[in-house]
């Protein structure tokens, strides 16, 4: 132990002191980085490259209810359909069934 406070104080007493009595210790020159370096996020490597942005993200999760809220009017609305018959000029759904073609009243039939 003795030895060990001998070292200390030997240490001590070379290095330069500043007036408050705390050891004036030099910063280290700053190592150079190069472009790659800079830009590199620690967990995400070099493959992310210099292009990479940092997105923002949600502090907790939207519940479906006001994820419905929000998105409600975005929704397809039914658009109302209104096809006339070519023949007769009856209002039907279209792709069904009206008269067939036949010009005239179509509850006539000329079978």
């Amino acid at each position: 132990m003795a030895a060990a406070g001998w070292l200390r104080r030997a240490a001590a007493a070379t290095m330069p002191r500043l007036p408050s009595g705390l050891p004036l210790i030099p910063p280290p020159p700053p190592a150079p980085l190069t472009e790659a370096q800079s830009l590199v996020v620690p967990g995400l490597g070099a493959a992310a490259g210099p292009a990479m942005e940092l997105m923002a993200v949600p502090k907790k999760k939207v519940s479906k209810y006001k994820k419905g809220l929000r998105n409600g009017p975005k929704a397809l609305k039914p658009v109302p359909v209104i096809v006339r018959c070519r023949c007769c000029g009856r209002v039907k759904l279209p792709h069904f069934y009206c008269c067939s073609g036949e010009r005239g009243n179509p509850s006539e039939s000329s079978s």
